[in-house]
């Protein structure tokens, strides 16, 4: 086929924009629609970003001849056919484009569209051309209307805005005027009141002058009246006055004459009535005093007859009296030396009292030391036996034939390596040095996983080689620990020493308590201490490690544990029902008791074991105790056994909101159970409870006699059990005599069956050493075979576990010790030596005192009369009377003068 060419022509598409002009608020658009063909172009052009017009600028367009123009602008080959593509382009279009520009009307160039020949490419530009001119055309004529409209409102404002500013200036005015109004009212109506208020006085003063005038005038007149009256009164009260006066001086004179008679007068009379009136007592007095003194005289005779009677007897009394007073002297002595004799054998017979009491404190004390060494003796006899019974029959016994072997061609030393260096693999969480020291506040609760914290971990070991190293491991983990520089360690091989210089450890944590799978271990520096593993209790899952054991020699060549005799001891092996504790969360109630004091007086005091601030404890499962005396606040108190200490027991009742002490009963018990706070800590004889739990917290025993008193706490048990196993696989089991430790062939598992922690649970030893018994659970005990076994290794996996957490709300932890150090029954030695009972002091003989046969009363001396006083007669006494004064007679004188009353104005 010949080669084809292919015209193609493209024009470019064009769209008008938006154009606004704003007036005032308002907003007056004209849009223009796109003018556009049909779009079957493939050729595309950016389009130009439509911006809105704010003012439009008039133009005058004139029309201009159309002339139609193309250019080249793409050639493409398409097979066989050359593709021509020339862009057409008209003048009317682009006249009609700038002139909608000039007017602010936004013109688009939409994509390229393509026509198949330049007349219909032409003829599309011109219909472009037609629609953007008609947009233009009406744009203009919107726009001359809108400058129209504008110019009006712009008029229309003016005035508007004139106006207003004249109704401004207008309300200004009003408004100065009525504030002026206002202020002027306002004075006005304060004024006008002020005025009514002026007014209402005056009215009310002016009708009553109005009044007062008339009453004024009547008086005026009436005055008129009277001072004419007056004068007339006057002329004739003058003439009246003189003589007045002339009778008034002669009346004076009388007067005068008639005081001074009448004075002496009186004066003489006074003197004479005084004298007559003293006679008259002085002779009342004189009878008075001679008929006393005849009276006295009288009883005078009468006693003195009496005295002279009595007089006669006295002597013979006091005759009487002096040999009564001889006898009684006599006897009086007597009895003082009695006496005497009996004061001094009682001061003798209480100093040795005091003695006694003192050897007798000593006893009792050295009495209850003894019963505790008879118990604890009793206890170690026990356990003496069971140690010799299984010293005889590991010496002894054929079925223990293996262990004696065992102990022949024992091939293994591997013990103490304290100077061993280590390397972890497989562990990636170490416990900060930080982190342990603060979970470190006991062995047990430091492996409370429950409190670890994300800060507490880190990737790297904090611990150097030398050191435990504490870690965070989970269920799963599978890490190695490799010991190197051992010297204290070797393997019989051919009869003679190789030197163990490696142990390896390959562990696997099975299992874990903690609800996250974690744990803590703790990997010793010592692999003959090996590692403890511990995680906190929440659910009910063990504590389960495996490990794979391998020795190595100085070449680096691992023992084959099936061709040796390497015997390994399975030690402390730990099974209790329950932790022992006390209540270190209570204190008893103080306990009151009574005696008498030197004086004899009843009297109280109280003892209080934890006034220290101690709390109740518990030390290695055994009970402190505390021991003191009673506080009698000052009184001076002697107990023995004729004033013996009495405790008071007091009586707890409920309220309904509170326990009160509603009284208290002296009794002879010397034994008290103390309750918690369940029972309002109550002392009594009962066994207390609260709810289903005991609720007895300890006891108090008192000596009645020396006043000693005891408070001993009360061991209790939790619930939670904990038992210890080791599954030894295909190894060897080789049993202890008297050991509490079997193997089950079933499971594999060695295990102690029951518990063997506390003697009190059955157990031949405490697991811990108290002050008085041996524990086994240690290295050193003479009886640490009783919580272990042995076993020969045939291969090196064995797995631990420890079911049940150490206590009650405490981690499970497990310390597991690969160590050649077999616990085995030692020759316990000589049995226990049985304490010897003290003796006890003898008591002083009560001395038999003297009595005295007869009570001598001293005589009472027989009083002697009293002589009565003869009495002295009376001295009369005289008064001497004047002549009585002659009366006065006296002549009254008296004038009168008229007088007259007058008026005043």
């Amino acid at each position: 086929m010949g080669k084809k060419e292919l015209q193609r022509y493209s024009l470019r598409k064009s769209s008008l924009g938006a154009a606004s002009v704003l007036l005032g608020t308002a907003v007056l658009a004209v849009g223009a629609s796109n003018a556009s063909a049909d779009e079957v172009a493939t050729t595309t052009d950016s389009a130009t970003p439509a911006v809105e017009a704010t003012d439009a600028v008039e133009e005058n367009t004139s029309a201009v001849a159309d002339s139609t123009e193309k250019k080249v602008v793409n050639v493409t080959e398409e097979g066989n056919t050359t593709v021509t593509t020339s862009e057409v382009t008209n003048t009317s279009l682009e006249n009609a484009k700038t002139a909608a520009t000039n007017e602010g009307i936004e013109v688009k160039e939409e994509p390229a569209q393509t026509k198949e020949s330049v007349e219909a490419a032409a003829a599309d530009n011109k219909a472009q051309a037609e629609k953007i001119n008609t947009v233009v055309s009406d744009y203009k004529t919107a726009k001359e209307k809108y400058q129209s409209d504008k110019a009006d409102y712009d008029k229309a404002k003016a005035n508007y805005d004139a106006k207003l500013a004249e109704k401004a200036l207008a309300d200004k005015s009003n408004a100065e005027a009525q504030a002026k109004y206002d202020t002027e009212k306002t004075a006005y109506d304060k004024a006008s009141e002020q005025y009514q208020i002026a007014k209402q006085a005056y009215d009310s003063a002016l009708s009553e002058y109005k009044t007062k005038k008339v009453t004024y005038d009547a008086k005026v007149a009436e005055k008129e009246a009277a001072d004419k009256e007056n004068a007339l009164s006057a002329a004739k009260y003058q003439a009246e006055l003189a003589t007045y006066n002339q009778a008034k001086a002669d009346y004076e004179a009388a007067l005068a004459q008639y005081n001074s008679d009448k004075a002496k007068y009186n004066a003489e009379k006074a003197n004479y009535d005084n004298k007559v009136a003293e006679k008259v007592v002085i002779e009342k007095r004189n009878a008075e005093a001679e008929a006393k003194y005849q009276t006295e005289l009288a009883a005078y005779n009468e006693a003195k007859a009496k005295y002279d009677v009595e007089k006669a007897a006295y002597d013979k009394n006091l005759e009487l009296y002096n040999a009564k007073k001889t006898a009684y002297e006599a006897d009086l002595e007597t009895k003082q030396a009695i006496e005497k004799y009996n004061a001094d054998a009682k001061a003798k017979y209480e100093a040795a009292l005091v003695v006694y009491n003192e050897q007798k404190a000593k006893y009792d004390q050295e009495y209850l030391e003894y019963q505790n060494k008879l118990a604890v003796y009793q206890t170690a006899l026990k356990q003496y036996q069971e140690a010799k019974t299984a010293y005889d029959k590991y010496m002894n016994d054929p079925v223990y034939r293996n262990l004696k072997d065992a102990e022949v061609v024992q091939e293994l030393t591997f013990q103490r390596e304290n100077d061993a260096t280590h390397k972890v693999e497989g562990v990636s969480n170490y416990l900060t040095k930080e982190a342990q020291e603060r979970l470190n506040t006991s062995n047990v609760f430091q492996y409370d996983s429950n409190k670890l914290q994300a800060s507490d971990i880190v990737s790297n070991s904090p611990w150097t080689n030398t050191e435990d190293e504490w870690v965070q491991v989970k269920e799963g983990d599978k890490f190695v620990v490799t010991y190197d520089g051992l010297n204290q360690s070797s393997m019989i091989v051919e009869n003679e020493a190789s030197a163990i210089k490696r142990v390896v450890y390959r562990y696997e944590i099975v299992s874990l308590p903690s609800n996250d799978g974690k744990g803590i271990a703790k990997i010793s520096k010592d692999p003959t201490v090996t590692m403890t593993v511990g995680a906190s209790t929440d659910q009910d899952k063990p504590v389960k490690v495996a490990v794979d054991v391998e020795f190595y020699d100085k070449d680096g060549k691992m023992f084959n544990l099936s061709e040796r005799n390497a015997i390994v001891a399975l030690n402390s092996l730990n099974h209790w029902n329950g932790a022992a504790y006390v209540e270190t969360s209570e204190r008893p109630r103080p306990l009151t008791v009574e005696a008498k004091d030197v004086n004899g007086n009843t009297v109280r005091g109280t003892y209080n074991p934890y006034a220290d601030g101690s709390t109740l404890a518990i030390q290695n499962g055994e009970v402190v105790t505390k021991s003191g005396y009673a506080d009698f606040g000052g009184a001076t108190v002697n107990i023995s056994d004729e004033n013996p200490l009495k405790v008071v027991v007091p009586i707890t009742d409920w309220n309904g909101s509170e326990w009160v002490v509603s009284r208290e009963i002296p009794s002879d018990v010397t034994t008290l159970n103390a309750s918690g706070s369940g029972n309002g800590h109550a002392l009594g004889n009962q066994d207390y409870t609260f709810g289903d739990k005991d609720d007895v917290i300890g006891s108090y025993s008192v000596s009645a006699e020396t006043g000693l008193i005891t408070f001993t706490p009360k061991k209790k048990y939790q619930s939670t059990r904990h038992q210890e196993y080791v599954n030894i696989g295909d190894n060897q089991f080789i049993a202890i005599p008297k050991s509490s430790v079997t193997y089950d062939a079933a499971t594999k598992e060695v295990t102690s069956v029951n518990d063997n922690q506390y003697i009190d649970h059955g157990a031949v030893f405490n697991g811990e050493t108290t002050s008085d018994l041996t524990g086994w659970d240690n290295e050193d005990s003479p009886y640490l075979y009783y919580g272990g076994a042995g076993i020969k290794m045939t291969n090196g996996h064995l797995v631990f576990t420890a079911d049940g957490a150490n206590a009650d709300g405490a981690p499970t932890v497990y310390w597991f010790a690969i160590n050649s150090n077999l616990g085995l029954p030692k020759n316990p030695g000589e049995k226990p030596e049985e304490p010897k009972a003290p003796t006890p002091p003898t008591a002083p003989t009560k001395p038999l005192m003297k009595t005295v046969g007869i009570n001598p009363q001293a005589p009472t001396p027989p009083t002697p009369p009293k002589e009565p006083v003869v009495p002295t007669p009376p001295t009369p006494e005289v008064v001497e009377v004047p002549g009585k004064p002659p009366s006065t007679n006296t002549t009254n004188r008296s004038s009168s003068a008229n007088t007259t009353n007058t008026k005043s104005g």
